[in-house]
């Protein structure tokens, strides 16, 4: 309620320090190392959750893993603190205001919260295993790059009505690395007690306009096992999260952005 009420207000929590713990009630109850989010708020869909990370780029053990209750991608960052997931989340709420400071002087306005949301995620380091996962989500927080990319307008808005879609064409220099186009929404909320926290379901496709080659976002398996949780994500259509990324190794050319 409270993110839908300011739209331009981005709630940033901590993961908590309970990694080590075992869950004890829910999908994922009695599965070691995953899901031992501290606190009911810190599943909700609209905010933004950090994890830890230290001097050497390692996720301490104590840092508080996801999935949510429903299989969502938490933490979606994580950032450098000496004192647990705390530090972390105070970190990136320093972060987003210096940010959304940034663009409101570059733009003459305050950004909405999901914007801010996803330009960190989309400017984060990937850390740990390759790819995102439940341990470090998108990556290390790099507000640098977040910076520049508001500096140099590199993202769009848009709203979308029911079936719908919007298109937007992107030119990447040849030989580029790393291109990542991340998606965020803010969705209504649920009705209480649902399994599934997701409303509005926007999907992200990313297109090689001279080859036709077609990308979809990177999804984790959420099945509640730990062989399952563990499994480096794949491209697919994603059905759970209102954060969605397609990340493209090397990349050069026209690429069409589409959102449906």
């Amino acid at each position: 309620l409270s993110a839908n009420s300011n739209p331009s207000l981005l709630h940033v929590f901590s993961s908590g320090n309970s990694g080590t713990i075992i869950p004890g009630e829910g999908v994922y109850a009695g599965i070691n190392g995953y899901s031992n989010l501290t606190g009911n708020m810190k599943m909700a869909k609209n905010t933004l959750l950090v994890g830890a990370i230290d001097s050497l780029l390692q996720v301490p053990a104590a840092s508080s893993r996801g999935p949510a209750y429903d299989g969502r991608l938490k933490p979606e960052i994580v950032a450098f603190a000496e004192d647990g997931t705390s530090g972390s989340a105070a970190l990136v709420s320093g972060s987003a205001v210096l940010l959304q400071q940034f663009y409101e002087e570059k733009e003459g306005l305050y950004a909405n919260a999901e914007l801010i949301k996803a330009i960190l995620v989309n400017s984060a380091d990937d850390v740990g295993a390759p790819g995102l996962d439940f341990v470090s989500g998108y990556g290390n927080l790099n507000l640098y790059r977040s910076l520049l990319t508001v500096s140099d307008s590199r993202f769009m808005s848009g709203t979308l009505m029911p079936f719908s879609s919007e298109e937007f064409t992107i030119s990447i220099p040849q030989h580029a690395r790393n291109f990542k186009v991340t998606l965020v929404w803010n969705d209504p909320a649920a009705p209480a007690f649902s399994s599934k926290a997701l409303v509005n379901d926007l999907d992200l496709t990313v297109e090689k306009l001279s080859s036709g080659e077609t990308w979809l976002p990177w999804v984790l398996n959420s099945y509640p096992h730990t062989d399952s949780l563990a499994l480096p994500a794949v491209r697919k259509r994603d059905t759970l999260n209102n954060i969605e990324q397609v990340g493209i190794e090397e990349a050069g050319g026209e690429y069409r952005v589409t959102v449906r």
